[in-house]
């Protein structure tokens, strides 16, 4: 039997999970998603994988059924608080008519998970039509806050994965760290592995002050896309973040709830050759040891 379709993957999607990748590529729920694998309607390189499975750049995603998008007429019925919907309205900082930008606060995942109740990904449904959906553009950890690219319609999603992979999306992000780097500026250039994978990866630095506690306020820029990038690459290079649960055992004993994150600035044209340079101020909890 002939595939209905076949994706190559590019590096922009490298590392993501294959589920993670068609859900939010379809806008399909975990459930079917899940059900196809078991079927074999969906492979890599013609091979039955798990939904677990993290894309490598040029794998072959075989689809030996036709997949259209979900749309979630019931996203109501997830009993969404008022308030999260008025905080994802409130969190709009540009508005055009073929994308969104939102400053995401800390403690929501992007997208949706076995233990995610409601996600970005969810609300943002909220603000699109019946016949086009939101979509992601990109995504940040859960407890990271600031700037998301969301696109309003297929035609935009598909403009901005391009220039995302071809790294035509400058980002900037902000963070407090709890050692002196070793120089005022630089770049990261550890290999980041994930499941039994390693992957190139850099990240520039720059040392912006000296805040408390003999704390660093630092300056980063992404210069590749891998999860947890920076968290590992300030990790790797005994610069732990402040509040990182994951990689820094010292806020782990001193109980910081909050992560020291912050995706601060985004710099793109869009499709019609406009320059978009926005920027945010750094989240409340950051006052703590900046004043």
């Amino acid at each position: 039997m002939k595939p209905k379709n076949i994706i190559l993957i590019n590096e922009s999607s490298e590392g993501l999970r294959i589920d993670k990748y068609l859900k939010d590529k379809f806008n399909l729920p975990f459930s079917l998603l899940h059900k196809e694998f078991r079927k074999k309607n969906i492979l890599i390189n013609n091979k039955k994988v798990a939904g677990n499975y993290r894309l490598l750049k040029n794998d072959k995603v075989y689809l030996y059924r036709e997949f259209k998008p979900y749309i979630n007429d019931d996203i109501e019925q997830k009993k969404i608080p008022f308030s999260l919907k008025k905080k994802i309205k409130d969190s709009i900082v540009l508005k055009d008519r073929n994308f969104l930008i939102l400053n995401k606060w800390g403690g929501i995942a992007s997208q949706g998970g076995s233990k995610v109740k409601v996600s970005i990904d969810d609300l943002i449904k909220l603000l699109g039509s019946r016949n086009d959906k939101p979509k992601l553009v990109h995504r940040l950890d859960k407890d990271t806050t600031g700037l998301l690219i969301i696109a309003l319609n297929t035609d935009s999603a598909r403009y901005f994965h391009q220039i995302l992979s071809n790294q035509k999306i400058k980002k900037t992000y902000y963070a407090i760290v709890t050692n002196k780097p070793k120089n005022i500026q630089g770049i990261y250039t550890n290999d980041i592995s994930d499941n039994k994978k390693t992957f190139k990866a850099q990240t520039k630095y720059k040392i912006i002050k000296k805040v408390k506690n003999n704390f660093y306020l630092l300056r980063l820029e992404p210069l590749s896309g891998r999860k947890h990038q920076i968290r590992l690459h300030c990790n790797l290079n005994n610069v732990p973040i402040l509040g990182d649960q994951k990689y820094n055992n010292g806020s782990r004993k001193l109980n910081i709830k909050n992560l020291f994150l912050h995706a601060g600035k985004l710099e793109f044209n869009t499709k019609n050759g406009k320059k978009i340079k926005i920027e945010t101020d750094l989240p409340q909890h950051f006052n703590e040891y900046l004043n």
